[in-house]
């Protein structure tokens, strides 16, 4: 969760069809980082839609401004004993439909 006065820093997230640039907490980037020097922006899960300044998809191999389109839905269906899957999303590029980077979250 996100508070007011947490500082956000732009980031390049990467994803299997391209990679975002988005403002992300200290929190977030530590949770994307998966101990390599980049991050991934399937591992940060559903980021709202302003804290992105542009994204790039591969099939169009082109930049674009503001976000990628984010879909998503609640599924809420157990995955094995005691793992539900609470969410699961994507990020596609507005012009082709492209798969940017995937997502999927769990209870804890």
């Amino acid at each position: 969760m996100e508070t007011q006065n947490e500082d956000l820093e732009e980031k390049k997230l990467l994803g299997s069809g391209g990679y975002a640039i988005a403002k992300l907490t200290e929190q977030e980037e530590l949770k994307a980082n998966l101990g390599v020097p980049q991050i991934f922006l399937g591992n940060v899960g559903r980021l709202n839609e302003n804290r992105f300044s542009k994204y790039y998809c591969n099939k169009c191999t082109k930049e674009y401004p503001d976000s990628p389109a984010i879909s998503y839905e609640s599924p809420n269906e157990e995955v094995s004993e005691g793992v539900m899957l609470v969410e699961k999303g994507e990020y596609k590029c507005r012009v082709c439909n492209n798969i940017i980077s995937q997502y999927r979250k769990f209870n804890k």
